[in-house]
């Protein structure tokens, strides 16, 4: 608020001095045309009207040479696979929205040194064509997503079909350590995709998370030794006992779906029978 020297306060007429700062300190203080604006709440009777980049042109395949945004709304109409975009430096509650019509991926940048979902610096992140992001700062430095252009979902249900535009990454641990005697200390395998390392014996073992019907696992043991493979507490894999494991021997790879919640099945390229009838993998 700009301070103003009142005849009403002071009780005699203003010196031209007087005068001339109260104008010089409404000067300073005020709004113009393209100012930023702080405020406390806001409430708007009408439209608001953001500002728009409605034909943003990706560009380069690096942080450097993306196109730099400069709206809070931003339609990507051109991109070759891969080129990219870069966000303004971060800042606590900036927000930034992108869609992409362009045909082709397009890769997203924070501005240098900054991140993106709490990544690696200047990591970017992928949009896919006829598909958005809406991005916001949580810190200066930091972007988060939010709301349908998440990418950090716990879960998603799709009733109908889908079309998957670019590549599907599972979740991976790419060394895991066999443990244990048993079912109960056998090391708990937590992803999609689950590579054994180190195996300390034949008696050691891995378990598979709890069964849900339509769940999928790998597990590929990459080692010289034989281990164990169980199912979760009252499950079980191939139609076998509950709780029983089955070996999964060195240098195997598994793929197991859960045809219902409780039992895995194997899938098996080739079925393998020995001369009395009996299935050997």
């Amino acid at each position: 608020m700009s301070t103003i020297t009142l005849r009403a306060s002071k009780g005699s007429p203003l010196t031209n001095t007087e005068v001339d700062t109260n104008f010089s300190n409404l000067n300073n203080d005020k709004y113009e045309s393209g100012n930023n604006v702080s405020v406390g709440t806001l409430t708007a009777s009408g439209n608001v009207t953001f500002g728009i980049a409605a034909t943003v042109s990706a560009a380069g395949s690096t942080q450097g040479t993306a196109t730099a945004l400069t709206k809070t709304y931003n339609i990507i109409s051109t991109a070759s696979a891969n080129q990219g975009i870069i966000l303004p430096s971060a800042a606590a509650g900036l927000v930034i929205n992108i869609y992409n019509v362009s045909g082709n991926t397009i890769k997203v940048y924070p501005a240098s040194t900054e991140t993106i979902d709490g990544g690696s610096a200047n990591a970017p992140i992928e949009v896919v064509t006829s598909n958005g992001a809406e991005l916001v700062g949580v810190s200066t430095g930091g972007w988060r997503q939010v709301g349908s252009g998440g990418s950090n979902l716990s879960q998603i249900t799709v009733n109908d079909s889908a079309e998957l535009l670019g590549s599907l990454k599972y979740g991976v641990t790419a060394s895991v350590s066999t443990a244990g005697s048993g079912q109960g200390d056998a090391t708990a395998l937590t992803e999609t995709i689950n590579v054994i390392g180190t195996v300390g014996g034949a008696a050691q073992g891995v378990v598979l998370p709890t069964a849900a019907a339509g769940l999928h696992v790998v597990v590929a043991n990459i080692t010289t030794t034989d281990c164990k493979l169980y199912p979760a507490t009252s499950d079980t894999i191939e139609s076998g006992s509950a709780n029983a494991a089955v070996t999964l021997p060195a240098k195997t790879t598994f793929t197991l779906t859960c045809q219902d919640a409780t039992n895995w099945v194997k899938h098996r390229g080739l079925a393998v029978y020995n001369s009395s009838g009996s299935l050997l993998n």
